[in-house]
């Protein structure tokens, strides 16, 4: 994808696409079981705020998270490498249902499934934010 910029010409190319992707993944994972984390070390102290509802709703919703984002990760990386097999390195002018390929995959299981575990990811997160926010204004 080119991006002209004035005087400047921005080549973004599929590669740089699934590495920043991919570490977005890792970081929504390292941040979804810090707070997982969080939540359950300081439960008691949690419980004294906040009631215990919010916070079982809190954990289920981050258990969702973590578990959306190793599934993403783990589709995105095997589609990378099956990708590589298949398909070779990747070339500039190479067609956009091969790119599209290479990121999420050959298969319409293989594209449902980077559907569903990043619904599961996001949805998890913002629930887990939600209820945690709910418990901490008592509503």
């Amino acid at each position: 994808m080119n991006i002209p910029d004035n005087n400047h010409i921005l080549v973004l190319n599929k590669q740089v696409y699934y590495r920043s992707t991919v570490s977005l993944i890792k970081a929504l994972t390292v941040v979804s079981v810090v707070l997982l984390g969080g939540i359950l070390i300081f439960r008691n102290d949690l419980e004294s705020t906040i009631d215990e509802y919010y916070i079982k709703s809190a954990t289920v919703s981050l258990w969702i998270c973590v578990i959306g984002c190793g599934l993403s990760y783990y589709i995105l990386n095997s589609n990378h490498k099956k990708s590589l097999k298949m398909f070779g390195v990747e070339e500039v002018s190479e067609p956009e249902s091969v790119k599209r390929a290479r990121l999420f995959g050959s298969t319409k299981f293989e594209y449902l499934s980077i559907i569903i575990s990043t619904c599961m990811l996001a949805v998890g997160m913002w629930l887990g934010i939600f209820f945690s926010l709910l418990g901490l204004l008592n509503i």
